[in-house]
């Protein structure tokens, strides 16, 4: 149950920022990131890319809920819950990763900007070496 609740909030959401799209980046209603406030067009496509994700990520977790409570596996109501919080994730994850190669393609991207997965890698990398 929790799945099809937690797809039905994104559904939600995704459709209305879909319907009301954000139009400045106001850190209230809708996608701001640091590579979202770069450039005006940045900003716009981060709540098309936004916004898809939610709408595909939550029908896909309605339809895995849906498919939990006809095998009748609700009791295992933590992992669903794990699992519907995982399922947010790629809001983030793949709207910063189309932004990242938006701006890359255009030559936009921040001189200032860390990309997580290098600065994660470099970080590990140093807890390697430590005697």
């Amino acid at each position: 149950m929790i799945l099809i609740f937690a797809g039905a909030i994104q559904v939600a959401i995704g459709l209305i920022f879909w319907i009301y799209p954000a139009r400045t980046a106001n850190g209230l209603y809708g996608y701001t990131s640091y590579l979202a406030s770069t450039t005006a067009e940045s900003f716009k496509l981060a709540q098309k890319w936004a916004r898809q994700t939610l709408l595909m990520t939550g029908v896909l977790e309605i339809i895995a809920g849906l498919i939990v409570r006809q095998l009748k596996w609700e009791n295992f109501f933590f992992i669903w819950l794990i699992v519907a919080v995982l399922l947010f994730l790629p809001v983030f994850t793949r709207t910063e990763q189309r932004l990242k190669q938006y701006l890359k393609k255009r030559g936009e991207l921040p001189a200032d900007y860390v990309d997580p997965d290098v600065a994660l890698q470099a970080r590990s990398n140093q807890r390697k070496h430590r005697p």
